[in-house]
Protein backbone atom coordinates (compact mmCIF):
# COMPACT_ATOMS: atom_id res chain seq x y z
CA UNK A 1 0.00 0.00 0.00
CA UNK A 2 1.54 3.43 -0.92
CA UNK A 3 0.16 6.82 -2.07
CA UNK A 4 -1.17 8.81 -5.04
CA UNK A 5 -0.94 12.26 -5.52
CA UNK A 6 -3.49 13.29 -7.17
CA UNK A 7 -2.41 16.55 -8.74
CA UNK A 8 -5.79 19.41 -9.02
CA UNK A 9 -4.55 22.72 -10.67
CA UNK A 10 -1.20 22.66 -11.60
CA UNK A 11 -1.18 22.04 -15.34
CA UNK A 12 2.46 21.39 -15.77
CA UNK A 13 2.33 18.62 -13.53
CA UNK A 14 0.68 14.93 -13.91
CA UNK A 15 -2.20 14.49 -13.18
CA UNK A 16 -1.33 11.29 -10.44
CA UNK A 17 1.85 10.08 -8.97
CA UNK A 18 2.35 6.90 -7.14
CA UNK A 19 5.10 6.21 -4.37
CA UNK A 20 5.78 3.63 -1.56
CA UNK A 21 6.48 6.58 0.95
CA UNK A 22 5.38 10.31 0.58
CA UNK A 23 9.06 11.48 0.54
CA UNK A 24 9.53 9.77 -2.73
CA UNK A 25 7.37 12.81 -3.97
CA UNK A 26 10.68 14.87 -4.53
CA UNK A 27 11.77 12.38 -7.44
CA UNK A 28 8.36 12.63 -9.03
CA UNK A 29 7.07 16.25 -9.01
CA UNK A 30 9.04 20.10 -9.44
CA UNK A 31 7.50 23.47 -7.93
CA UNK A 32 4.86 23.89 -5.91
CA UNK A 33 1.74 21.48 -5.30
CA UNK A 34 -0.33 23.63 -2.86
CA UNK A 35 -4.13 21.95 -3.88
CA UNK A 36 -2.68 18.33 -4.48
CA UNK A 37 -4.41 15.72 -2.76
CA UNK A 38 -2.79 13.01 -1.32
CA UNK A 39 -4.81 8.87 -1.32
CA UNK A 40 -3.83 6.04 -0.20
CA UNK A 41 -4.07 2.83 -2.37
CA UNK A 42 -2.10 0.20 -4.48
CA UNK A 43 -0.38 0.16 -7.70
CA UNK A 44 -2.74 -0.93 -9.53
CA UNK A 45 -5.86 1.30 -8.15
CA UNK A 46 -4.79 4.61 -9.71
CA UNK A 47 -7.36 7.55 -10.09
CA UNK A 48 -8.83 7.99 -13.45
CA UNK A 49 -11.09 11.11 -14.92
CA UNK A 50 -14.27 9.58 -14.84
CA UNK A 51 -14.85 11.02 -18.23
CA UNK A 52 -11.54 8.40 -19.90
CA UNK A 53 -13.33 5.12 -18.06
CA UNK A 54 -14.41 3.08 -21.02
CA UNK A 55 -16.76 1.19 -17.76
CA UNK A 56 -17.93 4.22 -16.15
CA UNK A 57 -18.09 7.66 -18.29
CA UNK A 58 -21.66 7.36 -18.27
CA UNK A 59 -21.88 8.33 -14.76
CA UNK A 60 -20.75 11.56 -16.02
CA UNK A 61 -24.32 12.14 -17.30
CA UNK A 62 -26.86 13.37 -14.54
CA UNK A 63 -29.91 11.28 -16.47
CA UNK A 64 -28.30 8.23 -16.55
CA UNK A 65 -27.88 8.79 -12.74
CA UNK A 66 -31.07 9.02 -12.34
CA UNK A 67 -31.74 5.93 -14.23
CA UNK A 68 -29.69 3.92 -12.04
CA UNK A 69 -31.70 5.81 -8.94
CA UNK A 70 -35.24 5.19 -10.24
CA UNK A 71 -33.83 1.12 -10.26
CA UNK A 72 -32.88 1.06 -6.64
CA UNK A 73 -35.99 2.65 -5.65
CA UNK A 74 -37.77 0.38 -7.78
CA UNK A 75 -35.81 -2.45 -6.70
CA UNK A 76 -36.21 -1.53 -2.58
CA UNK A 77 -39.59 -0.56 -2.55
CA UNK A 78 -40.83 -4.08 -5.15
CA UNK A 79 -39.02 -6.30 -2.15
CA UNK A 80 -40.65 -4.14 0.47
CA UNK A 81 -43.82 -5.28 -0.97
CA UNK A 82 -43.40 -8.62 -1.12
CA UNK A 83 -42.45 -8.99 -5.19
CA UNK A 84 -40.07 -11.63 -5.47
CA UNK A 85 -37.71 -9.47 -8.02
CA UNK A 86 -34.73 -10.43 -9.91
CA UNK A 87 -32.68 -8.62 -11.79
CA UNK A 88 -31.96 -9.35 -15.40
CA UNK A 89 -28.52 -9.36 -16.53
CA UNK A 90 -27.60 -6.29 -18.97
CA UNK A 91 -24.53 -7.27 -20.12
CA UNK A 92 -23.17 -7.85 -23.69
CA UNK A 93 -22.57 -11.55 -23.20
CA UNK A 94 -26.05 -12.01 -21.82
CA UNK A 95 -27.63 -10.46 -24.52
CA UNK A 96 -25.59 -12.60 -27.33
CA UNK A 97 -28.37 -15.48 -26.12
CA UNK A 98 -31.03 -13.60 -27.49
CA UNK A 99 -30.01 -12.28 -30.21
CA UNK A 100 -30.69 -15.43 -31.94
CA UNK A 101 -32.69 -14.37 -35.11
CA UNK A 102 -30.65 -12.65 -37.77
CA UNK A 103 -31.75 -8.72 -38.20
CA UNK A 104 -34.21 -9.24 -35.83
CA UNK A 105 -32.74 -7.08 -32.82
CA UNK A 106 -34.22 -7.59 -29.14
CA UNK A 107 -34.43 -6.07 -25.14
CA UNK A 108 -35.27 -7.79 -22.03
CA UNK A 109 -36.27 -5.59 -19.12
CA UNK A 110 -34.28 -4.69 -15.86
CA UNK A 111 -36.48 -6.99 -13.78
CA UNK A 112 -38.56 -10.36 -13.57
CA UNK A 113 -40.99 -10.38 -10.94
CA UNK A 114 -41.21 -14.35 -10.17
CA UNK A 115 -44.46 -13.99 -7.99
CA UNK A 116 -46.11 -11.96 -10.59
CA UNK A 117 -46.35 -15.01 -13.57
CA UNK A 118 -42.91 -13.72 -14.65
CA UNK A 119 -43.92 -9.89 -15.80
CA UNK A 120 -40.93 -8.50 -16.79
CA UNK A 121 -40.60 -4.80 -15.34
CA UNK A 122 -38.23 -2.01 -17.68
CA UNK A 123 -37.50 1.04 -15.03
CA UNK A 124 -37.57 4.72 -16.61
CA UNK A 125 -36.53 7.92 -15.42
CA UNK A 126 -38.60 10.71 -17.67
CA UNK A 127 -39.29 13.87 -18.58
CA UNK A 128 -43.17 14.69 -18.65
CA UNK A 129 -44.50 17.13 -20.65
CA UNK A 130 -47.78 19.02 -20.34
CA UNK A 131 -49.83 20.10 -23.46
CA UNK A 132 -53.47 21.80 -22.67
CA UNK A 133 -53.76 19.88 -19.83
CA UNK A 134 -52.57 16.83 -20.96
CA UNK A 135 -48.79 14.88 -19.12
CA UNK A 136 -47.22 13.22 -21.33
CA UNK A 137 -43.85 11.33 -21.86
CA UNK A 138 -42.07 9.96 -24.68
CA UNK A 139 -39.86 6.63 -25.27
CA UNK A 140 -38.39 5.72 -28.72
CA UNK A 141 -40.18 3.47 -31.05
CA UNK A 142 -37.09 1.27 -31.64
CA UNK A 143 -36.90 0.47 -27.64
CA UNK A 144 -40.02 -0.76 -27.32
CA UNK A 145 -39.80 -2.71 -30.52
CA UNK A 146 -37.17 -4.30 -29.06
CA UNK A 147 -39.21 -5.44 -26.03
CA UNK A 148 -41.72 -6.45 -28.28
CA UNK A 149 -39.86 -8.98 -30.09
CA UNK A 150 -38.63 -10.09 -27.09
CA UNK A 151 -42.22 -11.14 -25.74
CA UNK A 152 -43.28 -12.62 -28.76
CA UNK A 153 -40.18 -15.12 -28.61
CA UNK A 154 -40.86 -15.96 -24.79
CA UNK A 155 -44.41 -15.45 -24.56
CA UNK A 156 -44.11 -13.09 -21.80
CA UNK A 157 -45.41 -9.51 -20.80
CA UNK A 158 -43.37 -6.57 -20.08
CA UNK A 159 -44.43 -3.63 -17.45
CA UNK A 160 -42.60 0.05 -17.98
CA UNK A 161 -42.04 1.56 -14.25
CA UNK A 162 -41.63 5.32 -14.92
CA UNK A 163 -40.47 7.64 -12.42
CA UNK A 164 -40.62 11.53 -13.12
CA UNK A 165 -37.24 12.71 -13.95
CA UNK A 166 -37.11 16.14 -12.34
CA UNK A 167 -38.53 14.62 -8.40
CA UNK A 168 -36.61 11.25 -8.83
CA UNK A 169 -34.49 12.68 -5.93
CA UNK A 170 -37.19 12.79 -3.53
CA UNK A 171 -37.11 9.03 -3.94
CA UNK A 172 -41.40 9.17 -3.49
CA UNK A 173 -43.33 6.23 -4.83
CA UNK A 174 -45.82 8.33 -5.52
CA UNK A 175 -44.14 9.43 -8.34
CA UNK A 176 -43.83 6.21 -9.74
CA UNK A 177 -46.08 5.01 -12.48
CA UNK A 178 -46.64 1.53 -14.43
CA UNK A 179 -48.25 0.94 -17.82
CA UNK A 180 -48.20 -2.02 -19.92
CA UNK A 181 -46.44 -2.08 -23.03
CA UNK A 182 -49.41 -3.90 -24.57
CA UNK A 183 -51.70 -0.76 -23.53
CA UNK A 184 -48.94 1.47 -25.89
CA UNK A 185 -49.28 -0.62 -28.64
CA UNK A 186 -53.28 -0.88 -28.51
CA UNK A 187 -53.46 2.79 -28.05
CA UNK A 188 -51.22 3.61 -31.02
CA UNK A 189 -53.07 5.99 -33.26
CA UNK A 190 -55.52 6.54 -30.70
CA UNK A 191 -54.60 8.08 -27.57
CA UNK A 192 -50.73 6.96 -28.36
CA UNK A 193 -49.40 9.21 -31.20
CA UNK A 194 -46.38 8.54 -32.97
CA UNK A 195 -44.02 11.28 -33.14
CA UNK A 196 -42.18 11.51 -36.69
CA UNK A 197 -39.87 13.96 -35.81
CA UNK A 198 -38.20 12.38 -32.62
CA UNK A 199 -39.09 8.28 -34.05
CA UNK A 200 -40.79 8.27 -30.63
CA UNK A 201 -44.33 7.36 -28.89
CA UNK A 202 -45.83 10.06 -27.42
CA UNK A 203 -48.01 8.92 -24.05
CA UNK A 204 -50.56 10.13 -22.26
CA UNK A 205 -49.84 9.96 -18.23
CA UNK A 206 -53.27 9.23 -18.01
CA UNK A 207 -53.03 5.61 -19.66
CA UNK A 208 -50.40 4.98 -16.49
CA UNK A 209 -51.55 3.56 -13.35
CA UNK A 210 -49.73 4.83 -10.10
CA UNK A 211 -47.43 2.52 -7.98
CA UNK A 212 -47.37 -0.71 -8.16
CA UNK A 213 -51.53 -1.54 -8.96
CA UNK A 214 -50.44 -3.73 -12.17
CA UNK A 215 -47.90 -6.14 -10.15
CA UNK A 216 -50.94 -6.06 -7.18
CA UNK A 217 -53.22 -7.78 -10.14
CA UNK A 218 -50.89 -9.98 -11.34
CA UNK A 219 -49.83 -11.45 -8.16
CA UNK A 220 -49.63 -14.95 -8.17
CA UNK A 221 -51.69 -16.12 -4.53
CA UNK A 222 -52.21 -12.57 -3.43
CA UNK A 223 -54.28 -13.49 -0.28
CA UNK A 224 -50.67 -15.38 1.23
CA UNK A 225 -49.27 -11.84 1.49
Amino acid sequence: MGYYLINSSEINQPFSVYVDRLEDLIYHVEGDIDDAIIVSGSIDSAPFFLKDSKEYKNLCNERFRNGLRAQEIFEMEARRLQFMVEAIPQDTESFSNYNIIDSFSVKRADFVIKNCKDIEVDVKCLSFYKIKETSYFYIRYYELMKFERMNSLIDKKTVLAIFDQSKIKSDEQQHLRMIELSTIFKENNRSVIYDENTKCFKIPLDLTTTGFEILENYRINKQLY
